[in-house]
């Protein structure tokens, strides 16, 4: 599974298709990464235009999302909803980001408190990988080639978070399968292997956690990347490995 950087857009409308309408075209739009929007929600537009005021109001949406785009260096805008309004949105977005726009058919509304258009883009997404994630796939394999500054293993994977280590995690997708468990505190870095080893560091507040939504949660706090890997592409041990930002002595404490 592919994880990009993307602006997702759903435009809400239901009248006729004619700027002589009454109502309003309603637009929700979410900036951030997939599918790290399934763990923390990322940046949110939610605006109404009256229907008569959609070419002007689509303008103005438009550089707002490609400002949105340029902030997080998205690779495509994920477009949804009625045919005819988000039509006019796209003829009216900025040139740089035109190009980038991919159309899909979405049934029904999005899911409240859930990613914006969290289904299709799993969808739309599957079996793909980014040029940038491949990139870092790249680097992942020279370092772990040369032992430099790479780890792989779920323990040595955990051990960096709790350092604040990695610069970009990797999992393995692994589908239906279950995920194992760690043990978190209430901060980002607060994860280890057993209940004893966190509570050794001094964390009182522990909690079981599934392992992929607790490495996720500590990369968002660390600000470190994620890269979801197929199993045939990179079988990963344990199903984790990290690109870190530096090397350190095996000895090292969190």
């Amino acid at each position: 599974m592919i994880v990009a950087r993307i602006v997702s857009l759903y435009v809400h409308y239901t009248g006729r298709h004619t700027l002589e309408a009454a109502g309003r075209v309603h637009v929700e739009a979410e900036a951030g990464r997939w599918p790290l929007t399934r763990v923390t929600p990322g940046e949110r537009l939610d605006e109404r235009v009256p229907v008569a005021d959609w070419p002007r109001g689509a303008e103005r949406l438009g550089r707002l999302l490609a400002a949105q785009a340029l902030r997080i260096g998205a690779e495509t805008l994920v477009l949804a909803g009625d045919t005819w309004a988000r039509g006019i949105l796209a003829r009216r977005l900025p040139g740089r980001l035109r190009g980038r726009v991919t159309t899909v058919d979405a049934g029904g509304v999005p899911r409240p408190g859930r990613a914006l258009l969290e289904g299709w883009l799993e969808q739309l997404f599957r079996g793909r990988m980014a040029a940038h994630d491949q990139a870092l796939v790249g680097a992942l394999l020279a370092q772990r080639a040369r032992r430099g500054a790479a780890t792989e293993g779920l323990a040595d994977t955990v051990a960096a978070l709790q350092r604040g280590q990695v610069g970009t995690l990797f999992l393995n997708d692994r589908g239906r399968s279950a995920p194992p468990v760690l043990w978190v505190g209430p901060e980002p870095a607060h994860l280890a292997l057993t209940e004893g080893e966190l509570r050794s560091y001094g964390v009182r507040a522990v909690r079981r956690e599934r392992a992929d939504a607790a490495l996720a949660r500590a990369l968002v706090g660390t600000g470190a990347e994620l890269v979801l890997v197929p199993e045939r592409w990179l079988r990963l041990r344990d199903g984790a490995g990290a690109l870190l930002r530096y090397a350190c002595s095996p000895a090292s404490s969190p």
